[in-house]
C-alpha cells in the first residue's frame, strides 16, 4: 500500500458542472484542500458536489456560494473530505474565471 500527495487544477467552463477528480479503483482519497479564486471583476456562484460511486445521486458540499471579486476562498476549511473508490468531485462556476486548486492524498488499498 503506497500514499501519494497529489494536486490537481481546473478552469471549467460558464455554468458547466466538471469533474475535478474521480477516485480510482481500490483507493481511499482524503481531500485536503480545495481552493477556488474568482480571477473576474465580478462576483461569481460556485457549487462543488460529490457522486458516490455507483450512485447518479449528487451529494452538495457547497452549493450556490458566492465569492467576491479577485477574492480566493478554501471550500473544506481544513476540514479532511474522504472519498472512497469510484466517488466523483464535480465543480461549478457561473464565470469561466475560477480557478480550482484541488490538493488530496490518495491510500492504495489494493
Amino acid at each position: 500500500m503506497a500514499n501519494k500527495y497529489l494536486r490537481k487544477v481546473l478552469l471549467p467552463s460558464a455554468a458547466t458542472e466538471t469533474t475535478i477528480y474521480t477516485v480510482p479503483d481500490a483507493t481511499t482519497a482524503v481531500i485536503r484542500s480545495l481552493r477556488v479564486t474568482n480571477a473576474n471583476a465580478s462576483r461569481t456562484s460556485l457549487q462543488v458536489t460529490q457522486y458516490s460511486a455507483g450512485d447518479a445521486t449528487l451529494h452538495y458540499v457547497l452549493k450556490a456560494h458566492t465569492i467576491a471579486p479577485d477574492a480566493t476562498m478554501e471550500v473544506f476549511n481544513g476540514v479532511p473530505f474522504v472519498m472512497e473508490a469510484g466517488d466523483v468531485l464535480k465543480v461549478r462556476s457561473s464565470l469561466a474565471s475560477s480557478h480550482f486548486y484541488l490538493s488530496y492524498l490518495e491510500i492504495d488499498r489494493s
